[in-house]
């Protein structure tokens, strides 16, 4: 066989074997893209509402992978379901592209904290900071002490979705008071103990002709051991001096 023959011979194996690639190419490319023989943009699936399993699925279907993302408590949306998604729905993206599911982890629930016996600024300030919202805030009589909290609603220990609105109810102090004795006492000092008592309306009447010390207690209307409703005046009748009415 001359040289020629051989460089011929040489050729037509070259363009055998490179004939046989491209046709082995062209059935790898049909079969992995039976649409054409490159990858192609298509759009991505709203898979938002779904299930997140139901997502996978359908994003699969798309040609596209599903993946978790980050999760987050939902009061409306059951546990498991997707909220958003990244892309976007209908966003054009390469096939197998990943598509990232922010899913719903469902009602958070908490325990209403116990507040009573603080003031209403302390029980709104714990209550918030465990993620409820502060309701109404009542005011009813109670022998504990005026202005602190006596109660929440939902009441304490209960186990609630978060947020949930608590009310906290205030002591308005005793329903009904028992006047104290306070002849003899200091003005200052009788007028103060009623005050803490929840009694507003206090008068004071100076009698120059009483027997006593100046600024003394010498009578007092209720007189002690009588009962004061809430609302009630007390008049206080003190020595000395003219006779006076402060506002």
């Amino acid at each position: 066989m001359t040289w020629r023959s051989k460089v011929r011979t040489s050729l037509v194996y070259l363009v055998a074997i490179g004939a046989g690639f491209a046709l082995s190419y062209l059935v790898v490319a049909f079969v992995v893209f039976p649409t054409g023989v490159v990858p192609r943009d298509v759009k991505v699936p709203n898979v938002t509402g779904l299930n997140y399993d139901e997502a996978i699925q359908r994003l699969a279907q798309a040609g596209f992978k599903g993946e978790q993302g980050e999760q987050r408590y939902n009061n409306s949306a059951p546990k498991n379901t997707v909220l958003e998604q990244s892309p976007p729905p209908g966003a054009k993206d390469g096939i197998g592209t990943p598509v990232v599911l922010v899913i719903s982890g469902g009602q958070r629930m908490a325990v209403v904290p116990a507040v009573t016996g603080m003031l209403k600024v302390e029980a709104q300030a714990l209550l918030e900071k465990e993620g409820f919202d502060v309701g109404d805030v009542t005011e009813q009589p109670s022998n504990a002490t005026r202005g602190t909290v006596t109660a929440t609603r939902p009441a304490a220990g209960s186990q609630v979705s978060v947020p949930t609105t608590v009310s906290i109810v205030l002591s308005g102090g005793p329903a009904n008071i028992q006047m104290p004795s306070l002849v003899g006492r200091d003005v200052d000092g009788g007028r103060q103990t009623l005050t803490q008592l929840g009694v507003r309306n206090i008068q004071v009447v100076w009698d120059p002709m009483a027997i006593g010390a100046r600024g003394t207690i010498v009578g007092q209307t209720p007189v002690g051991g009588a009962t004061l409703f809430p609302g009630g005046s007390v008049q206080l009748r003190v020595a000395g001096g003219e006779t006076v009415t402060p506002p």
